[in-house]
């Protein structure tokens, strides 16, 4: 649509030659002088806009070559005019009129895309600001092309560039996109995990488009695994223009770890347990876990085993077996005896969409008391069948600072397989979290609900609360006075985490928590309460939990409580 400079100098020559020949008579000074400016040639866009561009060549100032070619580019950047032209007409008494013909662009008669037809493209087309009936401004249509290429981006994840673009005279406006395509993708970093781990969380093989949104959302899956501290991505450029090798960078995290301690609660006094896990064991993804604990009123013994992908469309297995044994109280009577839990559950779980899974546990316990004591406590089999449905959209498996997890969960107790109880309760979860200041001060909240919704439950079964997971500052089942066992229960949560120093992370928290049994009145005003203080320590044995809880005793006095362990509270 630009005419070249060489054509305008051609035209400037010609009306120089037409200014010595037509102004004889006129002294040298004057001969040269502007005494008028005209526009020809505009019909839609008006003279004074046009004239509004010629800043250079003035009225009764000589006429240069120079200006009137700078003004002959301002009036074509107005971006109405497919061509521009000066020329020179003999002025009344004296003088030169000089003469800017325009030929104006087309009236848009219509905007058409080809190449992307995965992407809804009518919807930009509304907000172009090259519309049917107008004018074609081609500054107009090149700021549409640069924000076509964003909003495509943005709306959609694709890489596009403008492969061709034809306006004829009629203005009829086509464009053409071409897409960019995966020519490779190329995993660095994981020396201990395996490839088939991480390209199975992918959603995108080479070949495909190029999807920024989607390709996050894969990353955002691999980091959720939780084997790897950082992730970060780069696309190459390569000769062919559509073509990107993505390069998927990682640094892995150390997921197994060896840990021992010692815990005290008033139940089962001092407890010394030693933990071994792998979370990404032999870097197959796979998690193993076994646990002891050895008390004067306790010894506890679990073996762990998790596959995420038994088929390619991510069933998981999970299978657990424990065995117990501990001293146990009737709070009715006094009593005292000794109780050992044998069992195990198997779990299949199962992806649903982006973010949600769910779940089905089939457990079974045997559950037996000293036969030597009286028979207050009767022994009996449990068997129950779970249904779990949880979502995750936490942007970090350890230090979450935006999202929510929420998770429910019924467990039916049957008869099959020699079962002894009968009975439906639900347990629901949620956690949100919200970053309150950049750096990783984030306000954490939780609430967590359980309720029996058929049936009788025995003691053993019913809901227990206190201790490091719910109400810090508590002993699991607290006292009698304090209903932390029960038919139903409520627990309250909220954390102020904020950074330290390097890998370590201060928390400030608040627990409210009560249970209640089938036909006694809920208050909110009865719930038990605790407050306190800990840290978060992320080291190569994991991120571990140390906090400091002040709740009550069975004086209702405030006592505090130290408690240990691995991972988030929540």
């Amino acid at each position: 649509m630009r005419r070249n400079s060489a054509k305008i100098l051609v035209a400037l020559m010609a009306m120089v030659l037409v200014f010595s020949m037509t102004s004889a008579g006129v002294s040298a000074e004057e001969k040269n002088l502007v005494r008028a400016i005209v526009v020809k040639g505009n019909s839609v866009i008006d003279t004074e806009t046009i004239k509004g561009a010629i800043l250079k060549t003035k009225l009764n100032e000589p006429a240069v070559e120079q200006k009137i070619l700078d003004d002959l580019r301002s009036i074509y950047d107005l971006g109405y005019f497919q061509d521009a032209s000066a020329s020179f007409d003999p002025a009344l008494g004296g003088g030169v009129q000089v003469v800017f013909h325009v030929v104006e662009n087309p009236i848009v008669q219509d905007v058409s895309f080809s190449g992307m037809t995965q992407v809804p493209l009518g919807e930009f087309k509304k907000q172009m600001k090259t519309q049917a009936g107008y004018i074609l401004n081609v500054h107009d249509l090149w700021e549409d092309l640069k924000e076509l290429r964003e909003w495509i981006g943005v709306e959609y994840g694709y890489i596009a560039r403008v492969a061709d673009l034809q306006a004829d005279t009629d203005g009829f406006i086509q464009i053409e996109l071409a897409q960019t395509t995966l020519k490779d993708v190329v995993i660095e970093g994981n020396n201990k995990t395996k490839d088939f781990v991480i390209e199975r969380e992918l959603s995108f093989k080479p070949g495909d488009p190029v999807n920024v949104r989607q390709i996050d959302q894969s990353l955002r899956k691999v980091l959720m695994l939780g084997y790897f501290d950082e992730i970060s991505r780069d696309f190459s450029e390569e000769e062919e223009p559509d073509e990107t090798v993505l390069t998927i960078n990682l640094t892995e995290r150390k997921t197994g770890s060896a840990t021992f301690g010692v815990a005290y609660s008033s139940n089962d006094g001092l407890v010394g347990f030693v933990e071994a896990a792998d979370d990404n064991f032999l870097g197959r993804g796979q998690r193993v876990n076994a646990t002891m604990q050895l008390g004067k009123k306790i010894h506890s013994y679990e073996l762990g085993f998790y596959e995420p992908y038994i088929d390619k469309s991510g069933t998981s297995l999970g299978v657990n077996l424990y065995r117990t044994n501990k001293d146990v109280r009737d709070k009715a009577t006094g009593a005292d005896s000794k109780l050992t839990v044998i069992g195990g559950d198997v779990t299949l779980g199962r992806p649903f969409g982006e973010f949600s899974r769910g779940r089905l546990t089939l457990k079974a316990d045997n559950k037996k008391y000293d036969p030597n004591v009286p028979k207050i406590f009767e022994d009996y089999k449990n068997r129950t069948i779970g249904f779990g449905f949880g979502t995750n959209t936490m942007d970090h498996p350890f230090f979450p600072t935006e999202g929510y997890r929420n998770d429910a969960y019924l467990e039916l107790g049957t008869s099959l397989l020699g079962g002894d109880s009968q009975y439906a309760k639900m347990r629901v979860e949620y956690s949100k979290y919200f970053e309150v200041k950049d750096g990783g001060y984030v306000l954490a909240l939780r609430g967590l609900g359980g309720r029996l919704l058929a049936g009788t439950l025995r003691p053993e079964e019913k809901f227990i609360i206190g201790g490091a997971e719910t109400l810090r500052g508590y002993s699991p089942g607290g006292y009698e006075n304090l209903s932390l066992e029960g038919d139903h229960m409520l627990v309250m949560n909220a954390e102020f985490r904020f950074p330290i120093v390097d890998k370590v992370t201060g928390v400030l928290f608040t627990d409210w928590g009560k249970t209640w049994d089938s036909g006694e009145v809920f208050s909110i005003s009865d719930l038990n309460s605790s407050y306190g203080l800990g840290v978060r320590l992320d080291t190569p044995l994991g991120l571990l939990r140390l906090d400091y809880g002040l709740g009550k005793d069975e004086d209702l006095n405030r006592k505090g409580q130290f408690y240990f362990g691995i991972g988030q509270t929540f």
